[in-house]
């Protein structure tokens, strides 16, 4: 009870010093420190977009590391930082008093607004006392990304790097929209992240945003619901794809091996498609930042006159600035499937 006390105090007094108004994406004016030093994300989101522009600022995350972001792409300085778990969502675990022996300047949550604007407004003032640290909401989808980066840039004192991130997502969304508007025949798309294959993701699902965004057309309607649905082979039969997606690797080899996948066009024609995954798959999970590159390879691949790149040069480019990763391009080709 006294450490926690103690905490409390030495918090509540580096509050009090050198402080500036901070008006976040609720609305909810948050006094900050003039330089913040250590920041905490609230969520898989958050914790991506924080360690892409400045890691060394980051004291603890909110997820476990997966393991090859652990093992290989992560900076060795930040892979043991202790987890202190999640916000929202049926998981949420935040440790609130480890959170706070970590003496964070700042908590920053990113995403979309959940329920109302109001109810999310007392959730994170609630929060914010509990913990007696700075709390703040910024608004992220994919497509103000670039905002984000810049936001964050004159937040955390990281201006440059911030622009050179925001300027790669802008370059990727801006080619998304040019091409949307040529497109007259989308090519359609199935996309499953399950082990059989057989999990789709629905037209409108975040975990398939990318697909839309590049306007290929998603053959599961909306009506399958907002989360992975199974479907059954003869379902996929009637939609029966220009392409097919898949993320698991289990999946993907029993497409192309087994003779009740056989009879798709995709697979007759050999658009069946491995969706690269190191350290997180370019289409989702998280549906964070990994999605930018999703963009120029799902587009390069499906419409390449319209996305005029070389994705290697591309995809050696986003992980030296999102992973902080030098990617060889031997690795990249790896990578991609090449």
């Amino acid at each position: 009870m006294k450490k926690r006390l103690l905490i409390i105090l030495l918090l509540a007094a580096a509050m009090s010093v050198s402080a500036r108004s901070y008006t976040d994406d609720l609305g909810r004016a948050v006094e900050l420190p003039d330089t913040i030093e250590h920041v905490v994300p609230s969520g898989n989101l958050s914790q991506m977009i924080l360690y892409s522009i400045t890691p060394d600022k980051i004291v603890g995350w909110s997820s476990q590391l997966s393991g090859s972001a652990k093992e290989e792409y992560f900076t060795q300085d930040t892979v043991n930082l202790p987890v202190f778990g999640t916000f929202y969502g049926k998981k949420a675990n935040l440790n609130k008093e480890a959170l706070m022996a970590a003496g964070p300047d700042l908590v920053i949550d990113m995403g979309e607004i959940k329920g109302s604007k109001e109810s999310m407004i007392a959730d994170l003032d609630s929060l914010q006392n509990d913990i007696v640290t700075p709390l703040i909401f910024i608004e992220a989808y994919l497509d103000n990304t670039p905002d984000v980066y810049r936001k964050l840039g004159t937040l955390l004192g990281a201006e440059e790097r911030g622009e050179s991130l925001a300027s790669f997502a802008e370059g990727a969304i801006a080619m998304a929209g040019s091409a949307r508007e040529q497109i007259e025949d989308p090519v359609t798309v199935y996309y499953s992240s399950s082990p059989d294959g057989l999990e789709a993701i629905a037209e409108g699902n975040f975990h398939g945003e990318v697909i839309e965004k590049i306007e290929a057309k998603n053959v599961v309607p909306s009506a399958f619901g907002e989360s992975n649905s199974a479907i059954s082979m003869e379902q996929l039969y009637l939609w029966d794809p220009d392409v097919i997606l898949l993320s698991d690797k289990e999946a993907y080899d029993k497409a192309l091996s087994d003779d009740m996948w056989s009879m798709l066009r995709a697979v007759e024609e050999g658009r069946v498609y491995l969706v690269p995954s190191e350290p997180y798959s370019f289409i989702d999970s998280p549906p964070a930042t990994n999605r930018i590159i999703g963009i120029y390879w799902l587009g390069n691949l499906l419409y390449p006159e319209l996305y005029p790149v070389d994705i290697v040069e591309k995809t050696i480019e986003y992980y030296s600035l999102y992973y902080n990763y030098y990617l060889a391009e031997e690795h990249a080709n790896e990578i991609l499937g090449l």
